[in-house]
């Protein structure tokens, strides 16, 4: 009896050590070889993640999403990036220092005043909902903007992550911005009347997009567990990207009240969308290129396809986003409207 009371525990405790499963390691200047403190070891677009300690050893519980990558990161050193983690040696991790790197040299003259330029870039980064009203970058002076007269586009970066605070959803999330661009189109002003009080419009937005990777953390613990957040949390995901691909991606976007709109009308998703599971992601593919979308609110967005085929992740992440470009609603929620890709409505 007693070997069999040891053989239950035995088999018990085997899924939990595998779900436990830790990466640990330590961090170190690859020029000096001298221990890393605070360094940011986290899974991209989650919650998930650590800072490593005086000595410069982290460790971290393995984050059950293969699509999400283990990210180290240092302000004055080459960030690096693994997909594999659980099978990567971070024994003694060598960060690099960015010597001699200068920020971007531009050659023409930038016409448009810092002010301007941050009131497209705060719009087009943290969106234009009521979410986004609660939220606030903390270090805006740290990004760095340029608009190009020639190209009409303005691009913007930053050598240290963005911070966000959403009020809202009671993150605090820190952005590394790798690229972002709004292009403009050149309106003529042959019928504009001058004033002296109101800034003239000398271009007019066509597309805005950026890449980076986020680490969201809580903004106020004491507050996270109550009630409200919960709510807003949960309101936010329901309208958001990730639920959105979520359910095109598990074929349950009409029962959830969503819409797909093809050449101003109606269409059936099965005539239109057709998605295989592929291990831990999904392949979908699309008849058309270019769809609106409907929500149960009648919130209105739309998808612009470069090739008809999308990979998702089981969190809702699309993988090979290059191809997707978004507009009308969902394209509105920007940063503001983002959750961890650990995010369960169920769980919290």
């Amino acid at each position: 009896m007693k070997k069999i009371i040891i053989l239950l525990l035995f088999l018990i405790l085997i899924p939990v050590s595998a779900r436990a499963q830790s990466i640990n390691g330590s961090i170190v200047d690859a020029v000096t070889n001298e221990a890393l403190p605070s360094v940011n070891v986290y899974f991209s677009g989650t919650s998930k993640g650590t800072i490593s300690d005086l000595d410069g050893n982290f460790e971290i519980l393995n984050y059950e999403n293969s699509q999400s990558v283990f990210t180290v990161s240092l302000l004055g050193y080459e960030s690096q990036f693994f997909n594999d983690p659980l099978n990567t040696d971070f024994s003694s991790l060598k960060l690099q220092p960015k010597v001699g790197e200068l920020p971007a040299v531009y050659i023409k003259s930038d016409p448009w005043s810092r002010e301007k330029k941050e009131r497209y870039f705060i719009k087009q980064f943290l969106g234009t909902t009521l979410i986004a009203k609660e939220c606030k970058i903390l270090n805006l002076d740290k990004v760095r903007m340029h608009f190009n007269l020639t190209t009409s586009v303005m691009s913007a970066f930053s050598q240290e992550p963005v911070l966000i605070e959403n009020r809202d959803l009671n993150y605090i999330v820190a952005y590394d911005l790798k690229e972002f661009e709004i292009t403009f189109e050149e309106l003529s002003l042959e019928h504009i009347q001058i004033s002296e009080s109101l800034e003239i419009p000398t271009h007019r937005m066509v597309s805005s997009y950026f890449v980076g990777s986020a680490f969201f953390k809580e903004l106020n613990e004491k507050e996270a567990k109550k009630g409200w957040v919960k709510r807003h949390r949960k309101r936010a995901y329901k309208v958001s990207e990730l639920r959105l691909f979520i359910l095109i991606a598990e074929n349950r976007f009409e029962e959830e009240g969503y819409h797909l709109v093809f050449d101003s009308k109606k269409v059936a998703v099965k005539d239109h969308i057709r998605s295989r599971k592929k291990g831990e992601f999904y392949v979908v593919d699309f008849r058309e290129k270019t769809y609106e979308i409907l929500d149960s609110k009648n919130f209105r967005s739309a998808i612009y396809l470069e090739i008809p085929k999308l990979v998702i992740s089981k969190a809702g992440n699309v993988l090979n986003y290059q191809v997707l470009k978004t507009g009308g609603f969902v394209s509105n929620l920007k940063v503001s409207g983002m959750l961890p890709l650990d995010y369960d409505p169920e769980k919290r």
